[in-house]
């Protein structure tokens, strides 16, 4: 691997730590995948940090249960004022990138976590949330799941309290977020948001036929691309491609050579799901391992503006900052 890319800051599209600090674990915990150390050796610049509420909370136990999560995070984040800071604009980002801290970026997965009010919303943008993923493998009020449509064969998609939900996301500047989505909620998305959506944590379908309901289609890779929208590659082995078993770094480096081929660059980024999986692929356990990928794919003939763009390049940009 060159020096460049040893030296390339990247950005993280999804990570579930606040699971863990919700439950008392700390940033220090070695057995997590997301540590500071680990965060610092693989030069993460940005972070999210999704918080993921069960989806048998409903209504104001998970509305509540989400501050709970959203004020921990934040406290534990205030422990490690020279590491970490909470990034929610392009003022903060730039302040953490001058002061060369990790920022956090908080998001939310799962629409149930809002209660059944569109306007809940608010009140988690005004505490810095900036990602919704607008259901986990639940369908919620707003939204029908890939996981929920493929068990039933049902696909309402988006509902109107959804379509809500989006326009006021798109008026705060909430990035909606399409992983785990059904079919029909990610096309019903695309067609309402004026701001272009994301699917923060998946894979291409085209490389996996066990997951077809959690990975994109080709279609939907090149759709999200033209949009302006981008694709966190998730690193779970089970969404990975088949072809190498067990799955590795190489798997997930195969991921961004069938994409780049699809749609290029632009629409590219890292998408972990770091601390809410149960399995890594080998070469990849951390984000300590974050520039090992990097060098794979710089091997695989990737230019180095190119991984500079996929690292963190296209997040920012995609922000706005």
């Amino acid at each position: 691997m060159s020096k460049t890319d040893a030296s390339c800051l990247a950005a993280d599209l999804h990570c579930d730590a606040p699971m863990k600090i919700v439950k008392g674990k700390t940033l220090t915990d070695r057995t997590s995948h997301v540590t500071i150390s680990k965060l610092k050796k693989g030069r993460v610049a940005l972070q999210v940090f999704a918080c993921w509420v069960p989806p048998t909370y409903r209504r104001q136990k998970a509305i509540d249960y989400t501050l709970a999560m959203i004020a921990k995070t934040k406290s534990e984040i205030a422990k490690f004022p020279n590491d970490l800071m909470i990034v929610t604009d392009k003022a903060s980002w730039q302040e953490c990138l001058k002061e060369k801290k990790t920022g956090v970026l908080l998001g939310i997965e799962g629409g149930h976590a809002l209660g059944e009010k569109a306007e809940n919303l608010k009140m988690f943008h005004a505490l810095g949330v900036r990602i919704l993923t607008l259901t986990w493998n639940n369908s919620n009020k707003f939204a029908a799941s890939g996981m929920s449509a493929g068990k039933t064969k049902k696909d309402l998609g988006l509902t109107a309290e959804g379509l809500k939900l989006v326009k006021l996301a798109d008026s705060l500047g909430v990035m909606i977020d399409l992983s785990h989505s059904s079919e029909k909620t990610f096309w019903d998305v695309l067609k309402a948001a004026k701001r272009p959506p994301l699917a923060s944590h998946s894979c291409a379908r085209a490389l996996n036929k066990k997951f077809q309901f959690r990975n994109l289609s080709d279609d939907q890779i090149k759709a999200l691309a033209r949009a302006g929208g981008l694709i966190g590659v998730n690193f779970y082995p089970g969404f990975l491609g088949e072809k190498r078993k067990p799955a590795d770094i190489n798997s997930v480096a195969d991921q961004f050579e069938h994409m780049r081929k699809l749609a290029g660059v632009e629409c590219l980024a890292l998408g972990s799901d770091f601390d809410g999986i149960d399995q890594v692929p080998k070469g990849l356990e951390g984000p300590d391992r974050i520039p090992d990928l990097l060098g794979i794919l710089e091997e695989r003939g990737f230019a180095k503006d190119e991984i500079k763009q996929i690292a963190l390049g296209n997040f920012i940009r995609y922000m706005g900052w």
